[in-house]
């Protein structure tokens, strides 16, 4: 893990320092920062809300090394009502935003560090483009977002007793989400338009 301070980082391709998925890095020592750079890791794309920005500020925005895009994925704050809408609200992220995000992380000239709050959703859909458009199996790419539910399983529960309003099966990575997620999406117009558009 490239942060100490952090539960969800890691290479979306193993061994690979091209993308790097996370949760959102608050606390960044010297070290870190070395290490980030001396690994060319210097586009940043954050996937929150201006109001999380705020509420979170990541320290590596004011560092003039880094290349800092606030790219919120739409609708990507608002916490699903049932574990049925989970797939569905991951779909409703494929927009003409998700078509800039990609594009911005795919064209990038350095080595990238993409975030949200706790890395499991928004940076969850944007992970599952990069690896589907690398080709990388639907097996892979669960995989992957699972190991999210492992990384912050005590953060969750946590969550989850300090909102008992709040289903705790929404807000924890299951198989079934990204499976539907997945499947869904081959039909979805939008998803093809994303890809065609990466390159732009």
């Amino acid at each position: 893990m490239i942060f100490r301070h952090t539960r969800n980082t890691r290479c979306i391709i193993e061994n690979n320092y091209r993308y790097i998925r996370s949760d959102v890095p608050v606390k960044v020592s010297e070290n870190e920062i070395s290490f980030l750079k001396n690994h060319h890791i210097l586009t940043l794309v954050d996937l929150r809300t201006e109001s999380e920005q705020l509420a979170k500020p990541c320290p590596l925005k004011e560092i003039s090394d880094f290349s800092y895009f606030s790219m919120p994925v739409t609708g990507g704050n608002a916490v699903p009502e049932s574990p049925e809408q989970v797939a569905v609200s991951y779909l409703a992220m494929l927009d003409s935003q998700m078509q800039k995000i990609i594009r911005t992380i795919l064209n990038a000239d350095s080595n990238i560090l993409y975030f949200c709050n706790a890395g499991k959703d928004r940076t969850g859909v944007v992970s599952a483009l990069l690896l589907k458009h690398f080709g990388y199996t639907d097996d892979y790419i669960i995989q992957d977002y699972m190991q999210s539910a492992d990384n912050l399983k005590e953060i969750l529960c946590q969550f989850a007793k300090a909102n008992p309003e709040i289903n705790p099966e929404v807000i924890t990575p299951h198989e079934s989400y990204m499976q539907q997620f997945l499947s869904r999406m081959q039909n979805q117009k939008q998803t093809a338009c994303i890809f065609q558009s990466t390159m732009l």
